[in-house]
């Protein structure tokens, strides 16, 4: 008997985003959010699956065919619950309450090192004016683009 947790069809948001693939990592750019997010090759090939069509036990099953390995279904879950801290799958995932939800910890006492565990790691991008505003140590900050020269804004 399934539960509504291995049923559930996950949607990644693809709205307002820019997206890069590297070989390892998928770098994710949010327009709205103005953060960046770069996801391991674990957490993209779950993100890159969630397509509405793919239950989070075939996400599982293609986990496992490509670390070649068993795959827990935690991953599976530790991994979409990232993808939904980080505002890139639409929706709220069923069954990802505190008390189901599993710790990075927790899953590397579980499963081992075998299996790369989802990875996310976000920036909030700053604003354009911060990199243009001159306030290195000795200089007095100005609001225009500048260059420091002998402690002077030129």
């Amino acid at each position: 008997m399934t539960n509504g947790r291995e049923q559930q069809l996950p949607v990644a948001r693809r709205e307002r985003l820019l997206i890069e693939e590297l070989p390892d990592e998928v770098l994710v750019y949010d327009l709205d959010r103005k953060k960046a997010h770069c996801l391991n090759r674990t957490a993209a090939l779950i993100w890159n699956h969630c397509d509405g069509k793919t239950s989070v036990k075939e996400l599982g099953s293609l986990l496992q065919r490509q670390s070649e390995g068993i795959v827990e279904e935690d991953v599976v879950w530790f991994g979409l619950d990232q993808l939904r801290k980080a505002r890139l799958i639409e929706g709220p995932l069923l069954g990802s309450t505190s008390k189901e939800r599993v710790s990075r910890r927790e899953l590397v006492k579980k499963i081992g090192l075998a299996v790369s565990i989802p990875t996310i790691v976000s920036v909030l991008a700053p604003k354009a004016s911060a990199a243009l505003s001159c306030a290195h140590i000795g200089c007095v900050p100005c609001n225009s683009p500048c260059a420091c020269i002998g402690g002077n804004c030129q």
